[in-house]
């Protein structure tokens, strides 16, 4: 039986607390129900709400309410479940339900170079090693992994007894708390599949797909759940953000354990252990496992080179400050996009603000410290599996490798380097690749041990390049020759080359909408204004996004669905909903904006603010709040600053200093 809906205008004061690509989640103060204590508001945006299958969502609330009231709260407890829907004030058109507030329980407060801010507890923190969260303060021991584990097995199982099956189960759509208890919470529920059927079209996550094991298999069923739990057992207990092996398991996860994952990711479907068939192995797990945060050496799988190894270097800038919770936004499918820019991936909608949960007052971020490099630095791009940060220096023809945790710099050379500037990193692979502007070729570096091992043709000019790892492809801006080159990656080929428009600049890749964004920055005769959306399958231009004076550098944050564009003769960022790929607002910032970087924990946009050429201004990296799209706060760097990347492992960005030879760090110096 459908429900009464509710009416917009009875929701209360409309202030927004968070924006996804499907919706706005805003606060409810004047709906209340038995079920809930405290609700919000998620409202489709307006390309979405042709895709919504009203039918399909009115059922979740009416499933609810049709529950008897023990059972309808212990959904609750486990998930955001839609409450009830909402539609306009003088019709009965649907904009979207209301659900509860995430839980206080499921926050964190989380220091990042932009300073403390309160945010939710997004799983996909946790799957990173014991060296990278005790960094970042979180106190995650076997046990606590274990017990996470468990309850999330509970949740799924019962989830699946409602006939819920989760579809896209991936750490972007789960929290987790570890104060006082340690337990999980489901997110995004309207994604969920119930009884067969749902609210809009099923997709998975880049990395978290179970087509990529079982081609053509069914969407959002419990077995493809159970597939995905598997992996998220197998990646939480590695500490690894991508693996599917489970030989990358620590030598001490119990053999019972090991063995269901073994079972879970290989097994064909009907055969896969079931949410409640991992209860006892976790528990016992659980019980005989320490209570003290470990710090394990990584796993290497057999037939790779461990990487290099690393000293005890000097006391990092975290461990300096009050440590609250430190967590950083991980890559779900990890885009790294540098020379220009570094750009994040996350979770497709943020999740709402619960009731009362502000975010806490940052401290102001500041250089740390100045490294030397080589000459007229271009790109930045760090690398998370070898704590490394790598600079491309434009005249020394050379590549910089700073180490993070010993503070030590090496050289790179090669007689392939010729004026060598963007840089993008595979952490997964270990591959860098690094664009030749003199000689229109991308070199590959092995990052473990800093080895030149190829070289790709390209067309002239190559200035930017953005790598999608999932499909193992790169994408390499011509700058001279106003096109775009498709690389293989496995056969390291060129598979297409697109003409985009003149001097193509930076580029970035969108997972989540299987796009590729091209700043044009045109002819200093004829200044162009646009970005060229590029369809990824297609390989082709499908469309222009008009924006500032010369845009230079773009970065894709697909948590928010936002691309972040420098428009560098109007000091000026550019702000794009991917999915509408229509701008949404324009922040203005420092003199002659080139590189851009999304920083997605602390919700940051780092902008270089390079000059003009006939301006002796600039020399500052401006921050931009991606919430309100409001710049906090500008930092002095070196002179004529250009790349910049974020390093979620160290907890700093990295600026290179053009005519200075050096390379800024930025951190937060607390107290």
């Amino acid at each position: 039986m459908a429900q009464q809906r509710l009416k917009r205008g009875t929701l209360g004061a409309v202030q927004k607390l968070a924006s996804g690509g499907q919706g706005v989640v805003y606060p409810a103060p004047g709906v209340q129900m038995a079920h809930a204590k405290t609700l919000v508001f998620k409202e489709y945006k307006s390309p979405v709400l042709p895709n919504i299958r009203v039918d399909v969502l009115e059922n979740m609330p009416s499933y609810l309410e049709s529950l008897p009231f023990a059972e309808g709260m212990e959904l609750l407890k486990r998930a955001a479940w839609p409450c009830r829907l909402v539609e306009e004030d003088h019709s009965t058109t649907v904009l979207g339900f209301v659900m509860p507030a995430i839980p206080d329980e499921f926050f964190i407060d989380m220091v990042t170079v932009a300073g403390t801010r309160r945010v939710t507890a997004e799983f996909q923190h946790l799957l990173n090693d014991d060296v990278y969260l005790a960094k970042r303060g979180i106190p995650l021991t076997d046990r606590a992994r274990y017990e996470l584990l468990g309850d999330a097995a509970e949740a799924l199982a019962l989830l699946h007894r409602h006939h819920i099956a989760v579809g896209d189960l991936s750490p972007k759509n789960l929290l987790f708390s570890l104060r006082p208890d340690r337990r999980v919470y489901f997110i995004d529920c309207d994604a969920m599949r119930m009884r067969s059927q749902s609210v809009s079209d099923q997709f998975e996550t880049p990395d978290w797909d179970v087509r990529t094991v079982s081609a053509g298999e069914e969407l959002a069923t419990p077995q493809s759940d159970a597939y995905k739990f598997a992996l998220l057992v197998l990646r939480l207990l590695a500490g690894h953000q991508s693996t599917r092996d489970p030989d990358r398991l620590p030598a001490g996860v119990p053999a019972a354990v090991r063995q269901l994952v073994r079972t879970g990711l290989s097994a064909p479907v009907g055969q896969r252990p079931r949410p409640a068939d991992w209860r006892q192995a976790l528990d016992a797990a659980a019980a005989g496992a320490g209570t003290r945060t470990p710090v394990r050496p990584r796993v290497v799988p057999p037939g790779t080179t461990p990487p290099l190894p690393r000293a005890r270097g000097r006391t990092p800038w975290w461990q300096r400050v009050p440590l609250r919770a430190w967590v950083i936004g991980a890559i779900a499918a990890v885009v790294v996009v540098a020379g220009l820019l570094t750009s994040t991936t996350s979770s497709e909608d943020d999740p709402p603000v619960a009731g009362g949960s502000l975010p806490v007052a940052a401290a102001p971020a500041t250089v740390t410290t100045t490294i030397p490099v080589g000459a007229q630095p271009w790109g930045v791009a760090a690398d998370t599996e070898t704590a490394t940060v790598f600079a491309t220096n434009s005249v020394s023809n050379t590549v910089s490798a700073y180490d993070t945790e010993t503070g030590a710099t090496a050289s790179i050379t090669s007689p392939d380097f010729a004026k060598p500037t963007a840089i993008a990193v595979d952490s997964a692979a270990g591959l860098a690749y690094v664009t030749n502007a003199g000689n229109g070729s991308v070199s590959v570096i092995r990052t473990r041990d800093r080895t030149v091992v190829g070289q790709i043709a390209v067309g002239a000019g190559p200035y930017g390049i953005a790598v999608n790892p999932a499909g193992r492809t790169a994408y390499v801006t011509n700058f001279e020759a106003g096109t775009m080159s498709v690389i293989d990656l496995r056969s390291r080929a060129v598979v297409a080359t697109i003409p985009v428009g003149s001097r193509p600049y930076g580029v970035a890749f969108d997972p989540a909408t299987r796009s590729v964004f091209v700043a044009i920055a045109g002819a200093p005769e004829s200044v162009d204004r646009r970005v060229a959306v590029v369809d990824a399958a297609a390989r082709s231009v499908v469309t222009s996004i008009r924006v500032g004076n010369q845009p230079w550098g773009v970065a894709v944050d697909t948590g928010t669905d936002t691309a972040y564009v420098t428009n560098h003769a109007d000091g000026t960022v550019s702000v794009i909903d991917t999915r509408t790929r229509a701008v949404t607002a324009t922040v203005p910032v420092g003199s002659g904006p080139v590189g851009v970087a999304v920083d997605r924990a602390s919700r940051t946009v780092f902008v270089t603010n390079h000059g003009l050429d006939n301006v002796r201004s600039g020399n500052s990296v401006s921050l931009i709040d991606t919430r309100n799209n409001v710049t906090t706060q500008t930092i002095r760097v070196g002179a004529r600053p250009h790349g910049i990347a974020v390093d979620p492992a160290a907890g700093q960005v990295y600026v290179s200093n053009f005519n200075d030879g050096s390379m800024s760090v930025l951190g937060n110096r607390g107290k």
